[in-house]
């Protein structure tokens, strides 16, 4: 039997087996052709008298044939009365809308999905606790309601006939869920998420830390923060959920260089040991504040040492190169700054001295014990306790030791019947109020003092600060080789001149002495005494094995100082005046205001020797340079 194939393309049937065509042409008519559904299809018309298996062979075509159509017509029914409607069981979002027209789908999208979305809530949870809250509605962002019910009525009505085929089936087994999509007001969005990122992002700070006059300067570092906005938009218009929700804020870290932790610790033991500063000595008291106490620090910025810091997280920005700053007390400061709470705290011990009679006898005064602050512990206390927190200020109560005179009352009273004027000098000056004021407070400063043998005499250290409230008052004074008449103490070089010539003529060592900017006749020419503080001192030493009391004389116009003690045997040579290098003032030069017009004194260098001998030996020998400006009125009018 020949065998037939089925084509759409060609309207007609081809035989596969058309030998049996080209043997028996008489029977090509009995093929005829049948068009089904646009499918062609070659059968064999049966003639009159075909045999009984022919006929079971039609049935068999037959009967699949008309069931095929069956089901065709009826899909085609079906498929008609669901034109305008959701297939059955079909859902947009879990919510079932199948067997609904346009208008009810719409309805219930919108009760069931467009309201409790907009009402649901948005929370977007940032760093350090941070979050903020909105809902979908006051954002903008709604479901595509109308692009929701066009995809619900089209799902199984388009496509190819297996595909809504395919279609029908989910939807009757309940697996046609459609998704929507989201449309959202960009700028509500966008405003938004940029108001989140105002309120998070900031710039990389690299912090410091410095002691200053005022204290602690402290600038912390701060680890810089920029929003992914990108990232955080598209959470907001793509949830995962209908109902409340919430948004992980995702933030990109930039790190300083300076490590904020490290600098904050560092910090915190710099402001510990800063703290207010009480020291109670007895029923005095020293404070200290933080300015001071800042001095007292090393502050050192310093490359970070492996697994010294912090590891820094992944995904962040990590600086070059990373640096921590550590903190220190300067010990040889801390030593510095107990030595001056010791000048304000100490009782030192006082010497035993002599008072003088009307009958010029000398009356012992005893010695007095003193105490003094055990400077090497105080700075080991100040050392150890300065960084430990405090949230008051902080007290430290100092040892004292016993501080001894160094000249005893025994001693006093053993020298006392052998006590006598070693030297005297007398200066006189210009009677003067103010002139006078300051050399007779001066003066007396020294008056009664006693130094004992190997004691160092510092003009400054001695006479105390020059103030107002001391009892000084304005008057005239050299400043660069120029008088000035409006200078504190001005005149007190007429006390280190008068005592400088008594100590020289005492045979006494002299450590240091300086000239005048210019002579001054009232003095020894070569043998004046200038001090000036700071840097101009004038200092001697006892160096004898006995005392000596200096007693000082104050007049109307004079000052007299007398050195008493114990007579060595000293003689003492003092050289005349060598001058050269003489010069008279330039015609352009200033004229001073303590001459008068046409006065002038020349400028010259001036050489004058000292010796001192004690029996055959010299013990001291020197010779005192001094460098005088000319100076002159001005020229005469």
């Amino acid at each position: 039997m020949p065998s037939v194939r089925v084509t759409r393309d060609t309207g007609t049937a081809r035989m596969i087996d058309a030998s049996i065509c080209e043997r028996c042409p008489a029977r090509r008519n009995e093929w005829t052709t049948h068009r089904n559904g646009g499918v062609t299809v070659a059968v064999i018309a049966k003639r009159v008298g075909t045999s009984a298996a022919a006929g079971v062979r039609w049935r068999r075509l037959l009967v699949p044939l008309l069931a095929v159509l069956a089901l065709c017509l009826l899909a085609f029914g079906v498929d008609a009365a669901f034109a305008d409607r959701a297939l059955p069981r079909v859902s947009v979002a879990g919510v079932e809308v199948g067997t609904l027209p346009a208008s009810e789908l719409r309805e219930r999208l919108a009760q069931e999905v467009a309201r409790p979305w907009a009402a649901a809530s948005v929370v977007v949870r940032g760093p350090e606790g941070l979050s903020w809250t909105s809902t979908n509605g006051a954002l903008g962002i709604e479901p595509d309601i109308d692009g929701a019910v066009t995809d619900a009525l089209a799902y199984g009505h388009t496509g190819s006939a297996p595909q809504r085929l395919a279609a029908w089936v989910n939807a009757l087994r309940g697996h046609a869920n459609l998704p929507f999509e989201m449309r959202a007001d960009n700028a509500t969005v966008d405003g938004w998420a940029d108001s989140i990122s105002a309120a998070i992002d900031r710039p990389v700070v690299d912090g410091s830390l410095v002691a200053t006059y005022r204290g602690l300067d402290v600038i912390p570092s701060v680890i810089g923060r920029e929003t992914d906005l990108v990232a955080l938009r598209g959470a907001l218009v793509a949830p995962g959920t209908l109902g409340d929700r919430s948004v992980e804020l995702r933030v990109h870290e930039t790190y300083p260089s300076i490590d904020a932790h490290a600098l904050r610790d560092a910090a915190a033991k710099a402001t510990a040991a800063t703290t207010a500063l009480l020291i109670t000595a007895g029923d005095s008291t020293v404070s200290e504040d933080a300015a001071g106490l800042a001095t007292l620090l090393v502050i050192e910025k310093g490359v970070a040492a492996p697994g010294e810091l912090d590891a820094i997280p992944t995904g962040a920005t990590v600086p070059a190169v990373r640096y921590a700053y550590h903190v220190r007390l300067d010990e040889t400061r801390v030593a510095q700054w107990v030595g001056g709470l010791a000048a304000l705290l100490d009782h030192p011990a006082k010497n035993a001295t002599y008072a003088v009679q009307p009958d010029g006898t000398l009356v012992v005064v005893p010695a007095v014990d003193g105490v003094k602050i055990d400077q090497p512990r105080l700075v080991t206390d100040v050392l150890q306790r300065l960084f430990t927190p405090v949230t008051a200020p902080r007290e430290i109560a100092p040892s004292f030791v016993v501080d001894t005179p160094v000249f005893t009352t025994d001693q006093a009273t053993q020298y006392a019947p052998q006590m006598t004027q070693v030297a005297t000098f007398t200066t006189t000056y210009p009677a003067s109020a103010a002139r006078h004021t300051n050399i007779t407070t001066g003066a007396l400063q020294f008056n009664d003092l006693v130094l004992a043998p190997g004691e160092s005499f510092s003009f400054w250290n001695l006479l105390g600060p020059v103030t107002v409230e001391r009892g000084y008052t304005f008057a005239g004074a050299i400043i660069d080789g120029r008088s000035d008449e409006n200078v504190i103490g001005g005149g007190l070089c007429q006390v280190s001149t008068t005592l400088f010539n008594a100590v020289a003529h005492a045979g006494y060592e002299i450590l240091e002495r300086h000239a005048h900017g210019y002579y001054i006749d009232r003095y020894p020419l070569g043998f004046d005494a200038a001090v000036f503080e700071p840097g101009v001192d004038f200092q001697w030493k006892n160096d004898t094995q006995y005392p000596v009391l200096i007693k000082a004389y104050p007049y109307a116009a004079a000052l007299s100082f007398d050195l008493i003690s114990v007579p060595t045997g000293r003689r003492v040579v003092i050289g005349d005046p060598v001058q050269w290098n003489f010069k008279n003032p330039a015609p352009d030069q200033p004229a001073d205001p303590a001459y008068l017009p046409g006065a002038v004194v020349q400028g010259r260098d001036v050489a004058r020797s000292w010796t001192v001998w004690e029996g055959d030996t010299v013990i001291h020998d020197q010779t005192f340079i001094s460098h005088y400006v000319p100076v002159w009125g001005g020229p005469v009018r």
